[in-house]
Parts: structure tokens; C-alpha cells; sequence
């Protein structure tokens, strides 16, 4: 059953939301769910999961404390927005098999090699 604080992260999310000029459609589009569940959490009525919460936040383009937190002025706003856009990825299915494929790599050098790998992968072409 969903609560006052509930409440006030979906009046956060749809207020935000407005003030970007974001419809609900385009946020359930690129949360891939259906606009009855972005009204359902703009309402308050249902509870807000913390991976669709930080996916929401990345989505919204502010760090998952603007959404939930009373006093948000005293958070690092990059290093939240970096840590909300893990999160997203994380709960991805390739983030989650990536994670859990990278952790089962017992030996460092061979993390640091896969790392550097990938840095040289992630550059603009």
C-alpha cells in the first residue's frame, strides 16, 4: 500500500516531468512500460521500484535523490546522475550479465586488459 512518501516521489516525477515538456507517453516509451503505470506513479498509487526509480531518474535526467530525498541541495548533482545511470544500466539484462561475467574474472591483470579493452571500444570513432 503506497504511502506519503510514495505520493510525494510521483508528484516529483510528473512535475519534473512537465517542466521538461516531457508527455507521459514519451517517459513510458523509454521506460518501456504502459502510460497507465507513469499515471499510477504520478498518482501515488502504486510503489515505485529502485531500479525503475533510478531508470525514471536517468529518463528525467536528474540524480534519484532529486526524486526522493527532502533535502537534495546538499547531493553532488554529476556524481548522483552518474550513479542513477549505473543503476539503469545495471538492472538491464546486458548490464546484469556483464557484471556478473566481469565478477566471476578472478585474475587483475586480466580485469585491467578487459577494462582497457573496453575504454578503447567506448571512443567516439
Amino acid at each position: 500500500m503506497p504511502n506519503d512518501v510514495d505520493v510525494e516521489v510521483g508528484r516529483r516525477i510528473g512535475t519534473l516531468r512537465r517542466k521538461i515538456g516531457m508527455r507521459q507517453q514519451d517517459l513510458a516509451m523509454h521506460l518501456d512500460v504502459s502510460v497507465q503505470l507513469i499515471r499510477k506513479y504520478e498518482n501515488g498509487r502504486i510503489r515505485i521500484s529502485s531500479s525503475r526509480l533510478a531508470a525514471i531518474a536517468v529518463a528525467l535526467d536528474v540524480p534519484v535523490a532529486f526524486l526522493v530525498d527532502r533535502d537534495e541541495a546538499h547531493f553532488d548533482t554529476t556524481a548522483s546522475r552518474e550513479l542513477a545511470e549505473l543503476a539503469a544500466f545495471l538492472v538491464t539484462k546486458e548490464g546484469n550479465a556483464l557484471n556478473t561475467a566481469f565478477q566471476r574474472i578472478k585474475s587483475a591483470a586480466v580485469r585491467r586488459s578487459l577494462l582497457a579493452l573496453i575504454e578503447v571500444c567506448s571512443q567516439p570513432l
